[in-house]
């Protein structure tokens, strides 16, 4: 009985170890923060959405002054690249990928924004490697 009440009091005190070892994974998050273009409350929900829909993003917050994105994620499960190119999938064009002409054009009225020429030049679209 002695050795049975050893063994399970060794054993609850390995759990903390252990869960603390996989939280310092969380302790140093991915974060960034991007560009990503559009014009409304309707833009800022859709953005959030797309950028929540990658697994492992923790928060994101678009400022629709700023037209910043301000993400955090878990390293090991995702990256800005996908972030990024989730957003664009939904009709936003970001810091580094494009949406494509008939997903921005199908954006509500209000959400239809100007884009910009210099990332039209330089930025690829989302769907492309």
């Amino acid at each position: 009985m002695k050795a049975l009440f050893s063994i399970l009091f060794a054993t609850m005190l390995m759990l903390p170890a252990g869960k603390a070892l996989a939280a310092g994974q969380d302790d140093n998050p991915g974060e960034a923060t991007f560009r990503v273009l559009g014009n409304c409350g309707m833009c800022k929900d859709r953005i959030e959405k797309a950028a929540y829909s990658v697994r492992g993003v923790r928060s994101a917050s678009w400022d629709q002054q700023a037209q910043q994105l301000t993400v955090t994620w878990r390293p090991d499960r995702a990256d800005q690249e996908g972030i990024e190119r989730a957003v664009a999938r939904v009709g936003h064009d970001t810091e580094n990928f494009l949406t494509d002409d008939e997903t921005h054009a199908n954006l509500h009225a209000c959400c239809i924004y100007e884009r910009d020429p210099e990332l039209l030049k330089k930025n690829r679209r989302h769907d492309e490697k």
